[in-house]
């Protein structure tokens, strides 16, 4: 009895000297050592009966999109199957301070969710590109790499600026347009700007050279300033409403296909110049062009 009574005095003293054993998944306090970026765990909420997962993470201050990028994609995996099952919703949210997590509504620099149902996580990712990334991006739609007329694009990334030169030539083909008219020279000029301009937030001056032939035949610089002045959506509506105009004359019999033509591209032309006059000095255009 005595040796009986010892025992379980012994295992009621273990088990009071024991710790509590954690139940349920334990929370991530560090970023995993194969993460593209480390990161500080600000919480991870598992709720186990709906199988659901928010997960919020501090990076250092000023990161790169690219970096962001290959960092949300790591916690996508990363959370769909350090467990299993894998959860059936998610919710991955970056900051780069803590004050866009502590502060109401939080501010995430981007994120990462899977909601119950979908096939597929969704990412936005709201850190900017890189100024030559914006300026790719901005100028994607032509497909002149490795022409013997491609454009060139020089940058000044400190002084977020750039000269881009534009041969001009025959649509989608690598040869000089067989002829060029003042008014095509415009077109693309417009075009250009409001590109770099619309697609590129951080451009704060471009300076537009257009070649013919070998030749400089259209030499422009202007700020975002001078873009904003110039109202070139306006002036391409300008332009739209005299096209429309010159194909309400022809099919009223108010003139011969080359008399209306004719009318059409001085009136154009007349716009455009309207247009470089405001910028006082800083475009030249060869007289060539007609």
């Amino acid at each position: 009895m005595r040796a009986l009574a010892f025992v379980l005095l012994c295992l009621g003293a273990c088990n009071e000297t024991q710790p509590a054993q954690p139940t349920g998944p334990v929370p991530d306090s560090v970023s995993p050592k194969d993460s593209p970026m480390q990161y500080k765990v600000l919480a991870d909420v598992v709720n186990t009966q709906a199988n659901t997962v928010e997960y919020h993470v501090l990076v250092a201050d000023q990161p790169k999109h690219d970096d962001v990028e290959q960092l949300l994609k790591f916690l996508y995996r990363h959370l769909m199957t350090r467990r299993e099952p894998a959860p059936s919703s998610m919710e991955a949210a970056v900051y780069s301070n803590e004050a866009q997590y502590k502060t109401p509504p939080r501010s995430p620099i981007a994120s990462v969710t899977q909601k119950s149902g979908e096939l597929g996580p969704t990412f936005d990712n709201k850190v900017p590109l890189e100024f030559w990334q914006q300026i790719d991006v901005a100028l994607q739609p032509h497909n002149d790499k490795g022409w013997k007329l491609e454009r060139k694009v020089e940058r000044d990334d400190p002084g977020k600026s750039l000269t881009i030169t534009v041969p001009y030539t025959e649509p989608g083909k690598d040869e000089w347009a067989e002829k060029l008219s003042y008014n095509q020279a415009m077109v693309v000029f417009t075009d250009t700007a409001k590109q770099l301009f619309e697609g590129v937030p951080e451009l704060r001056a471009m300076k537009f050279v257009g070649k013919y032939k070998d030749a400089d035949v259209v030499n422009i610089s202007l700020d975002r300033t001078d873009y904003q002045a110039l109202k070139i959506p306006e002036i391409e509506e300008q332009i739209g409403a005299l096209h429309g105009r010159a194909f309400l004359e022809l099919s009223t019999g108010k003139g011969t296909d080359a008399s209306v033509a004719k009318a059409n591209t001085q009136r154009m032309a007349a716009i455009y110049k309207k247009m470089l006059a405001q910028l006082k000095g800083k475009a030249t255009v060869s007289p060539s062009l007609k």
